[in-house]
């Protein structure tokens, strides 16, 4: 959106009481019929996402909207001067000249692209969260209450092993880490922490009654709150388009991104509607391949088992998930260890190696992907030179050169370029559902999936439609490696 005005545009804000919206075109106040700003040659500009809710409140529905407060975001994270947020009140002749004095900015910053990708999904975004997630409400009270029932017993389990006091409580409760930690070390176990993978080492009755009373007490603890936000058989959470510096979406109040495998179930299509789930498929490895254009590593990504792929180019020797399956778990650890900057120490740690022999691994790996290597070496040194990080599309973050940011050096090139590429899937999507006049529309996104409740007729050709979507959205970002889609129809969110 480099050139304004894009097209006709229209700046929206509410009223001093906030009662009701302003509308002012790029020439004059003009007051649009509701629905008129559905067309796609329109750009709407608004100060903030309370206005946008707004405007799809009184039954607009922009196809692209320029929220002014994340264009701000968006410079700030790429080291411009920080600038005060407009109010939603000022009048929108004010809203559409800010816009007109932030387009060199965000043009110098290389924003350009990432600018007008915010704009395409705000709207998107907006209604999706309107919309809300489908409950079956009384399944996933059942879980939860499941849960509470495991949690006892756990709590039971543990009093049995480390002895209860004299009102038959557990001597230590589950949540005592300190006093828990101290209780296995006298007791002969070498640990130095009470975390997941520590206790999963303990052969002690307690260890696992601790582990199970965690998995269980977490369902209750956090998921109970969720049904605060129950209305109508749906619940609504609060989702952020820049949650993250990687440009990726986050979610509270609650957290509908997090919603764990066990209660996945019970977020459910009403009767006659289903859910079309659509995920990419090694989605951050085969960015990291289009980035880096290692040919060898693009060929391993297309077959079938790409780890088994890998270890056979490492070992030289058949590999596959019943074939020497070591040799594919430690090709696994270093596929994705090598995403976060994972060093030898932590690869041997994950892999239960000697350090030496992680390195020796690592070695071998890099010797057999060069291109990649060197796409590494330049990911960690080329920031220090010019101060930032970017993904292929310009989103961008201003680092401190001074600092070492190793594995935020390789990450945010990774993550960042997924958040743009389902973002962009996200809009196609919509898009394309409302040209082919199906019956479908988002309901959850999480990093590198879709989530679409449609009409059980539409069902199966929305999840077409949704496969190829997002395939064409990685062709657009990522051409050098096909995005590979994995889709599921069904009553619940269980893919």
């Amino acid at each position: 959106m480099g050139n304004l005005p894009f097209g006709p545009v229209i700046a929206a804000s509410l009223s001093g009481s906030g009662a009701s919206l302003q509308f002012a075109d790029h020439q004059r106040r003009d007051q649009p019929a509701v629905g008129s700003l559905n067309a796609a040659q329109y750009l709407l500009i608004v100060a903030d996402r309370s206005v946008l809710r707004a405007v799809l409140r009184a039954g607009h529905q922009p196809s692209r909207c320029v929220v002014l407060a994340q264009q701000l975001q968006l410079l700030q994270r790429a080291g411009a001067d920080e600038k005060k947020p407009p109010s939603p009140a000022q009048p929108p002749e004010e809203i559409h000249r800010q816009l007109q004095n932030l387009a060199p900015d965000l043009a110098a910053y290389g924003l350009t692209g990432v600018s007008r990708l915010e704009a395409d999904f705000a709207p998107v975004l907006e209604a999706m969260e309107a919309r809300g997630l489908p409950l079956n409400v009384a399944q996933w009270r059942r879980v939860l209450a499941e849960a509470e029932a495991k949690a006892a017993d756990a709590r039971t389990r543990l009093g049995a092993s480390v002895g209860t006091d004299l009102t038959g409580n557990p001597s230590l409760e589950p949540g005592e880490r300190g006093r828990i930690l101290a209780w296995f070390q006298a007791e002969g176990y070498p640990i130095q922490s009470t975390s997941k993978h520590a206790l999963a080492a303990v052969d002690h009755p307690a260890a696992q009654a601790l582990l199970d009373w965690r998995e269980a007490a977490k369902l209750t603890s956090t998921y109970e709150g969720y049904l605060d936000r129950l209305a109508g058989g749906r619940i609504f959470g609060r989702f952020h388009a820049l949650g993250a510096a990687s440009g990726r979406m986050s979610c509270g109040h609650p957290n509908l991104q997090n919603i764990p495998a066990r209660l996945r179930p019970c977020v459910e299509a009403p009767e006659g509607r289903v859910l079309v789930s659509a995920d990419y498929s090694g989605c951050e490895l085969r960015i990291v391949a289009a980035l880096s254009r290692d040919e060898a590593l693009i060929e391993a990504l297309l077959e079938a088992d790409f780890h088994s792929a890998v270890a056979r180019r490492l070992f030289q020797k058949p590999v596959s998930k019943t074939e020497n399956p070591e040799l594919r778990h430690q090709a696994k650890g270093i596929n994705f260890g090598l995403l976060y900057g994972m060093g030898a120490k932590s690869l041997g740690q994950d892999l239960g190696i000697s350090t030496t022999d992680a390195r020796a691994l690592m070695d071998r790996y890099f010797e057999g992907f060069p291109q990649l290597a060197q796409w590494r070496r330049e990911a960690l040194e080329v920031p220090k030179q010019r101060g930032f990080l970017r993904t292929r599309l310009g989103r961008r973050l201003a680092v401190d050169r001074s600092r070492d940011i190793g594995p935020l050096a390789l990450n945010f090139p990774v993550q960042g370029g997924g958040a743009d590429l389902i973002k962009r899937a996200a809009v196609r999507v919509e898009q394309a559902l409302k040209s082919a006049n199906l019956d479908g529309h988002l309901v959850n996104m999480i990093h590198d999936e879709l989530l679409i409740e449609a009409s059980a007729a539409d069902g199966a050709a929305v999840a077409e439609l949704v496969k190829g979507e997002m395939i064409t959205a990685g062709a657009e970002l990522f051409k050098e490696v096909p995005m590979a889609v994995d889709a599921a129809v069904a009553s619940s969110w269980s893919h």
